[in-house]
């Protein structure tokens, strides 16, 4: 039971916050490096058609990016920088409609860094 115990602590709590973010975040960069035709018909709908591979590769990029000390901080700042980007543009365009997705995975990459790098 000890054992178990020391499992759960703020480190790992992090880690599973890292994780959350980096699955729902890969899964979207891939769609939009892929075309599917859900992410092609939001992409025109937002006129940003021309960016969707940019943006998909920046996602995935930034996924990789925070699995490594040297570059987990400059991935933070990419996903925290694309997220508010795709926050301000359902704000926007569609007046508020779906803008909680961006923001609550951008919650979770800086609650996971934090609780990875300052809870020791």
């Amino acid at each position: 039971m000890k054992k178990i115990l020391t499992f759960f602590t703020w480190e790992n709590l992090g880690w599973l916050f890292i994780l959350i973010a980096s699955i729902l975040l890969f899964k979207s960069g891939v769609n939009k490096v892929v075309a599917t035709t859900d992410m092609v018909n939001g992409f025109k709908f937002f006129n940003l058609s021309d960016y969707m591979s940019l943006i998909g590769f920046a996602e995935v990029l930034s996924v990789i990016g925070l699995y490594f000390k040297l570059t987990s901080k400059y991935s933070v700042i990419a996903i925290t920088s694309l997220m508010s980007g795709a926050a301000a543009i359902h704000l926007s365009l569609m007046g508020g409609s779906g803008v909680m997705f961006p923001v609550m995975v951008g919650l979770l990459v800086w609650a996971g860094y934090c609780l990875i790098n300052y809870s020791k």
